[in-house]
């Protein structure tokens, strides 16, 4: 694998990105609610401790992948070669730890809902031993990239995460998986429940399933040919894998960020909680999940279709989990709004790619997604939220829509890129036929026993 500098030019950005986090997690915890006034202090210095520990290891990120490093050591980095065959094995296990997390997260919740088992109960019950699986591989993969860049790299520490940029990102992927995941028990130990779906550690856990989703796409794309914009509908192999990716992460952040106002029921909680929300919340959070998404589905795979397609497979799983489960929420509701704005987004591209080549402008799309959801969707959200007074005046959605769109665009875009910096470090256009046989067999087996796995689980008592 090529030696190549993670994108140094974006170095500029990495203070802003940390500190709009560090904002967006004050704001959601005020949209969740505080706690009792005599518990207030004790949350307040663990909201701190969190951003704090959070912070700390972006910075240290920043300081191995992207501070800008003096000519003498740029000129002496040496570069750390992994083959095309290891490259394919971390890529196939990232692709089946996102999809397991995405249906881990939604089996959970649904078990959560319909058995009440108090937390510590569950903690070897099988949508657990599958989130366990996605962790375990993430920080495997961490303590072997480290191991590489140790015993292969040589100089300093910013010299050896140069060597190979992947293999950084992926040991600072494992060890904020260790952060997050850990948070989570301590969190609601000294807090009790949550008091809304997005609390802090659950955040965390969301940023760790961006950042495998995101390096299994650039394992993938390691292997790929660069390629141009593409307006025809033949996926390749790993395009489906790369949507798979990206299908798990959406269905996870969809609950996160929705299940408030699916799971509204009159006299319930969350229908409580959910009439005290700003009314541009929902179209801050559609507008997120759609943006995010489907623009790294057409970026990660320059197809046109793309987008659509991530959301219509996203409505599959999560049909095919609420039915198989047994759910007792209707979990698809969210994906009525969300898959015509990927659509949107879809039509968009192709209307630029076919005039210029080129993605389109930023504001172009962003002026789509704010106008389809704020007009367009307007009778659909009201129909499929009835609870929702429809007398909410549409300006506000569409700014709140706009303004969130814009953010997620630019995040969106800069994600792609830099899982693109391993386009340049492509295998031979046209694997082997054993490669592929090998590959299709492993995801084969993989579905034969998640399926197994599942339909063998037996409900708690």
């Amino acid at each position: 694998m090529e030696s190549k500098a993670m994108l140094p030019n974006r170095t500029a950005v990495f203070a802003p990105i940390l500190g709009v986090t560090a904002l967006i997690f004050a704001i959601l915890t005020l949209l969740a609610g505080l706690p009792p006034a005599e518990s207030l202090p004790t949350f307040v210095i663990g909201i701190g401790v969190l951003i704090v520990f959070t912070l700390g290891i972006g910075v240290a990120a920043w300081h191995l992948l992207l501070r800008p490093l003096s000519t003498n050591l740029s000129a002496t980095i040496q570069p750390i070669t992994i083959s095309g065959a290891t490259r394919n094995i971390i890529a196939l296990f990232l692709t089946l730890s996102t999809l397991s997390v995405g249906i881990a997260g939604v089996w959970d919740e649904i078990w959560h809902s319909k058995f009440g088992i108090p937390f510590g109960e569950d903690f070897f019950w099988r949508p657990h031993l599958m989130l366990y699986f996605s962790f375990g591989t993430l920080i495997i993969v961490g303590v072997w990239s480290w191991t590489v860049l140790m015993n292969r790299g040589k100089g300093t520490l910013q010299q050896r995460f140069r060597a190979n940029p992947l293999l950084g990102v992926s040991f600072f992927a494992g060890l904020f998986t260790i952060y997050a995941v850990g948070t989570d028990p301590i969190w609601h130990k000294l807090y009790g429940a949550d008091l809304a779906p997005w609390s802090l550690p659950h955040l965390l856990i969301l940023i760790m399933i961006l950042v495998m989703a995101s390096l299994g796409i650039a394992f993938h794309k390691s292997l790929m040919p660069a390629r141009s914009w593409q307006m025809n509908f033949r996926f390749a192999w790993r395009d489906l894998m790369v949507l798979i990716i990206l299908v798990g992460a959406l269905v996870d952040y969809m609950l996160i960020f929705t299940i408030q106002w699916y799971a509204a029921r009159p006299g319930s909680k969350q229908m409580t909680q959910v009439l005290g929300y700003p009314d541009w919340l929902l179209a801050v959070f559609i507008t997120f999940l759609v943006v995010l998404f489907g623009t790294m589905a057409l970026h990660s795979t320059r197809r046109i279709g793309s987008a659509t397609l991530v959301g219509l497979l996203a409505f599959g799983v999560r049909l095919l989990l609420d039915r198989g489960f047994g759910g007792v929420r209707e979990g698809t509701l969210p994906l009525l709004i969300i898959v015509p704005l990927m659509f949107a987004i879809d039509v968009v591209y192709a209307i630029a790619i076919r005039r210029t080549g080129k993605p389109p402008a930023l504001w172009w799309t962003v002026g789509t997604v704010a106008v389809v959801f704020g007009i367009v969707e307007y009778p659909l959200i009201a129909a499929v939220f009835t609870f929702i007074p429809v007398n909410i005046a549409i300006p506000g959605r569409v700014i709140a829509s706009a303004v969130t769109g814009a953010g997620t665009l630019w995040l969106a875009q800069l994600l792609t890129e830099l899982s693109g910096y391993g386009e340049e470090e492509v295998a031979p256009v046209g694997a082997p036929s054993r490669t592929r046989w090998v590959g299709g067999s492993l995801y084969a087996a993989f579905a034969i026993f998640l399926v197994l796995f599942i339909v063998t689980a037996v409900p708690p008592r």
